[in-house]
């Protein structure tokens, strides 16, 4: 028989202001097989299948969380290898993010403001290399009027942020903004925009294209991250320090590892779901090994794009059915290089680049502790990313190292390879960040995460108020919510 736990009574207010606190991580679990009958089954290990079942299992409830991959944390991945550590996901933690901070607190885990420094930009289009200083004179550069002063590393943020149709974050799905669900090349081509900067705007998108992702979406993320303090479109949106930012301690994986083993049950990992069939009085799990696990409910907390391996009967309601079946991510590799000579003195040229080249952006860091620029992380975005991952990592950094040193001769010699990683060619999720294509969000956006009997939803891509980090895990509490209103 399942559980007939009832919990107490509690408030979104009480467990928002960390009133009802999550047990405490004392010691690491094995992972193991679990119980058969559980009051919930948490479906994906990432912060938002993690936060709704410590906020569950806090309520009395028993719960297990499966996970397909081998491993905790979703889209937080921290690489290691030979002494390197690397961020391949989400690494930062915002000021606002409240739920990730608390949950750091109460895990013991640490947070620090240090984090690597970034460096110049050399630009580097059309074959020709130019400071920025040269930009806005330089015939390579094909923009228009006073596009040419801007910067092209900058340009996107630029373009969208002066049209920002709304401030406040939870706008964007009012049905007077859906004029912008719009391809967002499109809506720059309607400002007058010229082509020439809608090419050079694309680079630096975490989407596909600008072609196949709404301006709405864009305008919902940057609404966001005003509140958090991006007043200065003048600047790159992430990766510098014009807004308040953390690290967790020991590389972001530390966060989901605390999570999971501060759970009583422990996370079945190598656990992939290939059918939920709901009843009446309970949910039916059945997993690739073909055992069945039977719950009174089900938090399916993983990409909508893994969700289309799954059988669900009934089958879901239509607005998320759609948005599972038009699910998009984008294609994200980093390639991570140490570096072992100073490159830049040798060719006197800004140590970072920013190239309409395949490899796209290589971000020259200089280290939190020694001040030194000792790191070159290679970021390929979108569509970029998706033309090479036809062929493994390894081949992809080769190509990589060849137009790094055709660019910047200078570079032979000078950097010592130590990762790589590709979203694209996750199997479980297909890309790092969940994006709406041009009229999703008026198709189905507000609707595609209502809970669908005993079956609830959470992940970055269900995301209102928050991005980032936070945003996984305000999925993952609004799903516990919503079961601790039911029980």
């Amino acid at each position: 028989m399942t559980s007939q736990i009832r919990p107490p009574q509690v408030s979104r207010r009480a467990l928002v202001g960390g009133m009802i606190a999550a047990p405490l991580i004392v010691a690491a679990k094995g992972w193991a097989a679990g119980p058969a009958h559980v009051d919930v089954i948490v479906v994906g290990a990432g912060l938002a299948g993690l936060n709704a079942a410590s906020i569950l299992e806090g309520q009395g409830l028993n719960v297990q969380v499966l996970e397909a991959s081998d491993r905790v944390g979703g889209r937080l991945r921290t690489g290691r290898a030979e002494g390197y550590q690397a961020e391949l996901g989400a690494s930062e933690v915002g000021a606002l993010y409240g739920r990730v901070r608390d949950a750091c607190q109460r895990l013991n885990v640490g947070l620090t403001n240090k984090g690597g420094k970034p460096t110049d930009f050399l630009i580097h289009v059309d074959g020709v290399s130019v400071l920025p200083a040269d930009w806005a004179k330089t015939p390579n550069n094909m923009t228009v009027g006073a596009e040419r002063e801007i910067l092209p590393y900058v340009l996107q943020n630029k373009l969208f942020f002066q049209w920002l149709p709304f401030k406040q974050t939870n706008a964007w799905l009012e049905p007077a903004n859906t004029v912008y669900d719009v391809s967002a090349a499109e809506f720059l081509r309607s400002k007058g925009v010229s082509e020439a900067a809608i090419r050079l705007a694309d680079i630096d998108l975490n989407g596909s294209s600008l072609e196949s992702v709404s301006a709405l979406s864009i305008f919902r993320d940057m609404a966001r991250a005003q509140v958090e303090g991006y007043v200065d479109p003048n600047k790159p949106q992430y990766g510098v320090n014009n807004m308040e930012r953390s690290y967790i301690v020991g590389g972001s994986d530390v966060l989901p590892k605390a999570m999971a083993a501060a759970l009583k049950n422990p996370v079945r990992l190598n656990n992939p779901v290939v059918a939920v069939d709901q009843a009446a009085d309970n949910v039916q799990v059945k997993l690739a090994n073909g055992e069945v696990l039977t719950s009174r409910f089900l938090v399916m907390a993983a990409p909508f794009s893994a969700l289309r391996r799954i059988r669900f009967t009934p089958g879901l309601p239509e607005a998320t059915a759609n948005a599972v079946a038009g699910a998009r991510y984008s294609a994200t590799t980093q390639f991570h290089y140490r570096i072992t000579k100073p490159y830049w003195e040798k060719d006197g040229l800004p140590p970072s680049l920013w190239t309409d080249l395949a490899f796209e952006r290589a971000f020259a860091l200089k280290g939190a502790e020694s001040g030194e620029i000792d790191t070159l992380i290679v970021w390929v975005n979108g569509d970029g990313a998706t033309r090479w991952d036809d062929r493994d990592v390894s081949q992809q950094a080769d190509l990589v190292m060849a137009e790094l040193v055709k660019v910047r001769p200078a570079i032979a010699g000078a950097l010592d390879y130590k990762l790589g990683y590709s979203w694209g060619r996750n199997p479980f999720v297909g890309g790092n960040k969940h994006f709406y294509a041009p009229g999703q969000v008026k198709r189905f956006a507000a609707d595609m995460g209502k809970p669908a009997g005993r079956i609830h939803f959470a992940g970055e891509h269900l995301r209102r108020l928050e991005h980032g980090m936070e945003s996984a895990m305000e999925t993952g509490e609004a799903a516990a919510m919503e079961i601790l209103e039911k029980v």
